[in-house]
């Protein structure tokens, strides 16, 4: 019962506050001032800037404000003038005084390398909602084309082109089963040239070249063929078995991840044919046909798949 304390007034409290004023901690869950030796609320509901420099010390990793982007730098701030009619006759002198400040003003706005990034940025902004991508996919991509940027890889090529093979890049980085032929669909560009860009890309800046996992791809066909969940799980059985075969080395993936499904389908005898998989999948049904001679034969070599 030592610590707690009876006050008559609110003048014996302020008086009793100022005199432990040196003993304050803070309680950063709650928002509050507590005096540790009588156990006064001395203030609660603080706000998070009254507190910002106690709870910096308090927990290191503390980010009170916006995450970083680089983003954001690229957009910077944008700065508008206002029409000569408009303005007072005491901020120019005259309307050629404005309108020379005017064109300086867009010279200094839209320089080449501004103009490029805001096209680059409206882009990145239509595949990131066509193919849901996370904000630190459409961030690595823009990072891969500064550094084209940087090494004049962009001179003679296309925007779109260079672009889709940057946003390609990091999707088979980070394992999301995206193809070229989708990316470029988006932005309507040419996917022979995109796939060159994405050669150059790996050449030039010596990007580590990630195959794309055939199992991440049965999945997303057997959802566009309406396929039976019990077939999914065999198919991605049966290509885990088979994958690291040397026959498969340097296949795409994406055929492959049809082919073995196809096999799947046909040993449940469920109904479907080589168009529609190779539909789902976007292949050429020639593409099919030969990974399933493959396939097949990987099977009839291994005793425990027969």
């Amino acid at each position: 019962m030592s610590n707690i304390l009876f006050v008559k007034n609110v003048r014996d409290l302020q008086s009793q506050i100022q005199s432990h004023q040196h003993s304050v901690i803070y309680d950063y869950e709650n928002g509050e001032k507590i005096c540790k030796l009588c156990g006064i609320v001395v203030q609660d509901k603080l706000y998070d800037t009254e507190l910002d420099i106690n709870f910096c010390k308090y927990k290191s990793d503390t980010n009170t404000g916006s995450p970083r982007s680089i983003i954001l730098n690229v957009n910077g701030m944008s700065t508008a003038i206002a029409d000569y009619s408009t303005k007072s006759p005491k901020s120019f002198s005259s309307r050629k005084e404005h309108n020379k400040i005017e064109f300086l003003h867009k010279i200094v706005s839209c320089s080449n390398r501004k103009r490029n990034l805001k096209i680059v940025l409206d882009l990145l902004d239509r595949i990131k909602d066509k193919l849901s991508l996370t904000s630190a996919c459409i961030e690595e991509a823009l990072l891969y084309y500064k550094k084209a940027l940087d090494r004049g890889l962009i001179k003679g090529r296309s925007i779109k082109e260079l672009i889709v093979a940057c946003v390609y890049v990091v999707c088979k980085s980070s394992s999301i089963p995206r193809t070229l032929t989708e990316i470029s669909q988006i932005v309507e560009a040419n996917e022979i040239f995109a796939g060159r860009c994405y050669r150059l890309l790996i050449r030039e800046l010596k990007i580590i070249q990630v195959q794309f996992k055939p199992s991440i791809f049965i999945r997303k066909i057997a959802d566009v063929a309406n396929i039976h969940e019990r077939t999914v799980r065999e198919s991605i059985d049966m290509l885990l078995a088979i994958q690291n075969e040397s026959l498969f080395s340097g296949k795409n993936s994406l055929s492959l991840a049809a082919a073995i499904l196809y096999i799947t389908c046909r040993k449940h005898r469920q109904k479907i044919s080589q168009a529609k998989i190779a539909t789902a999948a976007n292949i050429n049904i020639m593409t099919l046909r030969k990974r399933l001679l493959e396939v097949r034969t990987v099977i009839t070599n291994t005793p425990f798949l027969n």
